[in-house]
């Protein structure tokens, strides 16, 4: 009885692991990618909302917050930020937040994200299982080292999600750029904390029936005369 209740709850660990929504901090190598050269060169317009279409041509939709000014800029060509050298980006020209919808669904959405405005920001992707949060630094260094924000499914595919800030300097939180968007990655997640919770709290549920089973029933004495 006590190997088949630690064989169950294994099964119930990996049942539960398996449908949580995780956070990605670090880029993967994915299946499929969204690259923003081509909505044009530095400079360029965007309309709201406005097309696009995966390296594999899967059709996609982006739409602002609101509608302004935003373009596309490059680092180092009419952008000054802590992306890689090249590296072309959406700037939502405080209009974001900003929501790419998809032809089909992924298992994994995410791009590196940095402030307009330089110091500390919270950046935040959401999905329709909910949201997730990771702190920056925005810099003029321009290397590589923008903060990448993703989401990971093990529940039905991802088919939409939003990038926005939470908190940055002046409270410029509809003004941040995203560059370009990892799709399908395969990496190390993390477990976002409510599964966690769930998790443990299953855990300790059937150990504490597992010992119960377990435990030999103890003898009643009988001490009526």
């Amino acid at each position: 009885m006590r190997r088949f209740s630690f064989v169950l709850a294994a099964l119930l660990i990996g049942a539960v692991a398996a449908q949580a929504d995780s956070l990605v901090t670090t880029r993967p190598v994915g299946t499929d990618s969204v690259t923003w050269l081509q909505l044009g060169s530095s400079n360029t317009g965007i309309p709201n909302p406005f097309g696009f279409l995966t390296t594999s041509g899967v059709s996609g939709v982006g739409a602002f917050a609101s509608s302004g000014d935003q373009q596309v800029r490059a680092q180092n060509d009419g952008w000054s930020g802590n992306f890689a050298p090249g590296d072309v980006v959406v700037w939502t020209n405080g209009n974001g937040p900003l929501t790419l919808s998809f032809g089909q669904g992924y298992s994994q959405i995410g791009a590196q994200i940095q402030a307009d405005y330089f110091g500390a920001f919270t950046a935040q992707i959401c999905d329709v299982n909910g949201c997730f949060s990771e702190s920056g630094d925005s810099t003029s260094n321009g290397d590589n080292s923008a903060i990448y924000i993703g989401v990971a499914t093990g529940e039905a595919p991802i088919d939409w999600a939003t990038f926005s800030l939470t908190a940055a300097t002046d409270d410029t939180t509809a003004d941040f750029a995203i560059n370009d968007v990892t799709l399908n990655g395969t990496s190390t997640a993390v477990p976002e904390p409510s599964s966690l919770l769930l998790l443990g709290t299953g855990l300790l549920g059937l150990a504490f029936v597992a010992f119960r089973k377990a435990t030999p029933s103890r003898p009643v004495l009988n001490l009526s005369l």
